[in-house]
């Protein structure tokens, strides 16, 4: 049964959101699927033998970040590669266009319809979806009815606040799958898919998870991390290029 998504940023670690693992915390129930852009392939499986929930995640919205180690080391190769994480200063500037990676199917007109079933056949294949990134202070205002009066802001420097584009639709079964932008001709995971109210017909913005804030987090957990490109150069087509070098690097989690 379809869980989560995530990202391999390690060889043997996978980066996907807290609240996925909410059902169960034992590394037994889970199962990493990795090296495969179509849902019926097969790829290759991996076993979970470390759950790391920060420990700032209490539910709710904020600190929605995840690790799983893999039992083994997975083998890197042309169609399999790990995403690039970004610096702890970098943080994409408002009006960005970047893309969510995200398992779903082609809905009418050419839109990308992401399933938000958590029984998801055998037809999807991953695709991009490209987000606006928005301040968050544009974020607040906009959610302010969830502020209580003693909170200041609801949206934490955690958190990016995305804005789908026009004519895709986006449901939330596809929270820990990764936020990519282009920097420096490299396509760098900047977020991870938190919460939103996308699916519904609310012009409400999605929230993700900062991976640039949690940086010396994810250190603290895997002591030979790299936070260097491993990308590569960009081409013109950025949905090309995170085809290449992202759709094949997912870890998609399933329960067993």
């Amino acid at each position: 049964m379809y869980v989560c998504s995530g990202s391999l940023f390690h060889e043997q670690w996978v980066l996907t959101a807290a609240h996925c693992l909410e059902r169960s915390k034992n590394e037994s129930d889970y199962l990493v699927k990795v090296g495969t852009q179509h849902f019926s392939e097969n790829g290759t499986q991996c076993l979970v033998t470390h759950i790391v929930i920060h420990r700032g995640f209490d539910n709710l919205a904020s600190q929605d970040i995840a690790l799983l180690k893999l039992q083994t080391p997975v083998v890197w190769s042309r169609h399999l590669q790990p995403v690039c994480l970004p610096s702890a200063n970098y943080k994409p500037p408002s009006g960005s266009l970047c893309w969510v990676i995200a398992w779903g199917k082609v809905g009418k007109q050419g839109t990308t319809a992401l399933s938000s079933e958590t029984q998801m056949p055998s037809l999807y294949n991953l695709h991009e979806v490209s987000v606006r990134i928005l301040p968050n202070y544009m974020c607040n205002q906009k959610y302010r009815f969830l502020v209580k009066r003693s909170q200041q802001q609801f949206i934490g420097n955690d958190m990016l606040c995305g804005s789908l584009e026009r004519g895709v639709k986006y449901c939330q079964s596809n929270s820990g799958s990764p936020l990519v932008c282009e920097v420096n001709k490299t396509w760098i995971q900047v977020g991870l898919v938190s919460w939103g109210f996308s699916c519904s017909r609310s012009r409400l913005p999605s929230i993700y998870t900062s991976t640039s804030h949690f940086n010396q987090w994810i250190k603290s957990q895997v002591n030979d991390v790299k936070f260097i490109s491993r990308a590569g150069s960009a081409f013109l087509n950025p949905i090309v290029l995170t085809g290449y070098i992202l759709l094949v690097s997912l870890g998609s989690l399933w329960l067993l």
